[in-house]
């Protein structure tokens, strides 16, 4: 796996070398990667500790590392633990970076390429979201090497026997989880997408350019294999398929299937939640909670903006720092996630029930009412009475943002719903100019100016 991951990250991310700016910076990012394969032992970790998105990508050579007999079917559970990790930390990555697009966050630094974001003025060219670690926000980068990793250990595991590989189809539907989890935030924050793959012969095929649309469809399959993969697992499968149930449900949101999507929200149990951890001391950052990595504690880097705090809701707690940022912005940094150490939402049996609830709105009003008055009580917000049409699609969408606040979803509920954000494009930025209206991130230049079927080079 990890030579082919190899070729991922160097050819098929698409990101192209960076440029190391001292010897102390090189050796310091070949020792961030301990915890790539967490829960694996120390003298293993150690010869995985180069095998990263951004570390083979900032050296000359080599361009690929021996995988011998790491890349098998004997070390499915290690190298499924790798992939968990490679997912959990580009989730965190994606929903920082969400939040600062999608108005659930606002920025505090001066620095240059943070700033766009929060004033929604990106480009194609930025580096920021195409290219940086998930530890820096990033998202392209660290979301397509995810869905590569858990690829290519589904084909692995797929690959062999029950009696090669222990729980294997447990391994094989959370791989399967993983990778649908990673299309699908791909395709709910980007305007396009490609999704290169290996093939049976351990080979890039290289991926063409696709709309929102058909990623999504593509996402909806995977997750159809995690389903299929987790009931045959039975019993041990159970949170796995839980976990598929909601990411299905939420990309048939997306693509506009109600229907489908309330069936599977019905079948999520009360009480289910799947949690992306973290843990704190990860000097590479990639086990640490990365909401509190930016807005927790004494990390100031961006926080709670007015139209959240005005909320007043406990499910969005906003600390004040009784300071102002270099801005002038008062300082409130979220209180969601309270240490390195929080976990974070992937999928809840909350999220199915207001799936449910968007289902409802117009075959079933006096259900989807019931719903969000129950999260409406969370909120300490009096329960709607008879509410119009108009008012209980508003009611649901204030409902999702305040009980998933800082959980993936809001940036792509602002494309799907066509919701102007706040403050609105035109209105004056805090660091100059005006906000902008850019929502979904375009595909980047490094990968139109290195797949070759998008260069014209094949």
């Amino acid at each position: 796996m990890l030579a082919r991951f190899a070729t991922a990250d160097r050819a098929h991310i698409q990101v192209t070398r960076m440029n190391v700016t001292s010897s102390r910076e090189r050796a310091a990012r070949w020792t961030r990667r301990a915890a790539v394969l967490a829960g694996a032992g120390a003298a293993l970790v150690g010869m995985l500790a180069a095998c990263s998105t951004s570390d083979l990508l900032s050296v000359d050579a080599p361009s690929r590392i021996p995988a011998g007999p790491l890349e098998s079917a004997a070390n499915a559970q290690l190298l499924l633990n790798g992939a968990q990790a490679d997912f959990e930390c580009a989730f965190g990555g994606y929903a920082v970076l969400g939040g600062l697009i999608g108005e659930e966050l606002e920025n505090y630094t001066q620095t240059a390429d943070l700033f766009i974001y929060d004033q929604r003025t990106f480009q194609s060219k930025d580096s920021r979201y195409s290219t940086s670690s998930c530890g820096g926000a990033g998202a392209y980068t660290p979301l397509q090497a995810s869905r590569v990793s858990a690829n290519n250990l589904h084909r692995i595991v797929a690959g062999a026997s029950d009696a090669d590989v222990p729980n294997r189809a447990v391994i094989l539907a959370t791989s399967s989880a993983y990778e649908a989890y990673s299309q699908l935030l791909l395709s709910e924050g980007f305007c396009s997408i490609v999704f290169s793959v290996y093939d049976a012969a351990g080979q890039i095929a290289w991926g063409t350019e696709m709309t929102r649309a058909q990623a999504l469809a593509i996402a909806e399959a995977t997750f159809t294999r995690a389903i299929t993969e987790a009931q045959a697992a039975g019993a041990a499968g159970a949170s796995v398929l839980n976990l598929a149930y909601v990411g299905r449900a939420r990309t048939r949101l997306d693509l506009g299937n109600l229907a489908g999507a309330r069936a599977d929200a019905v079948l999520v149990p009360t009480g289910f939640t799947f949690m992306a951890t973290s843990s704190a001391g990860d000097p590479s950052d990639r086990r640490t909670n990365r909401q509190y990595g930016f807005s927790g504690g004494t990390n100031v880097l961006a926080g709670v903006p007015a139209s959240y705090r005005a909320l007043n809701d406990p499910r969005v707690p906003a600390l004040d720092q009784k300071r102002n940022s270099v801005y002038g912005l008062p300082i409130y940094l979220q209180g969601k996630f309270t240490s390195q150490a929080s976990s974070t939402r992937i999928a809840s049996y909350d999220e199915a029930q207001l799936i449910i609830a968007e289902a409802d709105l117009a075959a079933n009003a006096g259900n989807a009412t019931n719903i969000i008055n129950t999260y409406r009580a969370r909120g300490n917000q009096a329960p709607l009475v008879a509410p119009t049409a108009a008012e209980l699609r508003s009611a649901l969408i204030d409902q999702r943002r305040r009980e998933l606040y800082l959980e993936s979803q809001h940036l792509g509920d602002l494309i799907r719903y066509q919701i102007t954000p706040a403050p609105a494009s035109g209105t004056t930025f805090y660091g100059g100019g005006q906000y902008g209206s850019a929502l979904c991130l375009p595909l980047p230049d490094v990968e139109k100016q290195n797949n070759p079927l998008l260069n014209g080079s094949k």
